[in-house]
């Protein structure tokens, strides 16, 4: 198989629409691409003084075919990678929700605990409240029985 040398260069134009929406290293890959002299027909064929066969043309096809297939293996791999990237982010959001929803839970038990605490504190305080006042109510009792029996018995 021959070798293919070509001579390519840039020129100057204005920008289609098409270009506009590339990226700067788009448009330089693309201009790198443009030949700098069109070719005749009759010099279409020949390049560097050579004529290309059809061995030399099957082999551009077949190089044009292998660049082809190695962009669609790139997109495919891209395409694979962004499905991973995006179920990643889904599973983080749920993740992320499901935390979020323990953590409300644990708040809401949290809450429910204090009440209950404050309740039983509540509870508690009456409770020790009415046995103070019965224990003061006992000893004024205690008092009076105490003075009965000394005032009427006489235990001097």
């Amino acid at each position: 198989m021959t070798e293919i040398n070509l001579k390519v260069g840039t020129r100057d134009r204005t920008m289609e629409p098409v270009q506009l929406l590339m990226t700067p290293t788009m448009r330089k890959e693309l201009q790198a691409l443009t030949p700098t002299d069109r070719p005749t027909g009759s010099d279409l064929a020949k390049i560097g003084g050579k004529r290309f066969g059809q061995e030399e043309w099957a082999a551009v096809c077949e190089r044009i075919q292998d660049a082809a297939e190695y962009i669609q293996e790139i997109e495919a791999g891209r395409h694979q990678q962004e499905m991973q990237a995006q179920k990643i982010f889904a599973t983080l959001q749920d993740e992320i929700a499901t935390a979020n929803a323990r953590a409300a839970a644990a708040e809401r038990m949290l809450q429910e605990v204090q009440q209950r605490a404050t309740n039983v504190v509540k509870t508690l305080e009456d409770k020790l409240q009415a046995a103070e006042e019965r224990a003061k109510e006992a000893e004024d009792w205690l008092a009076r029985i105490s003075e009965a029996v000394r005032s009427n018995l006489n235990f001097s």
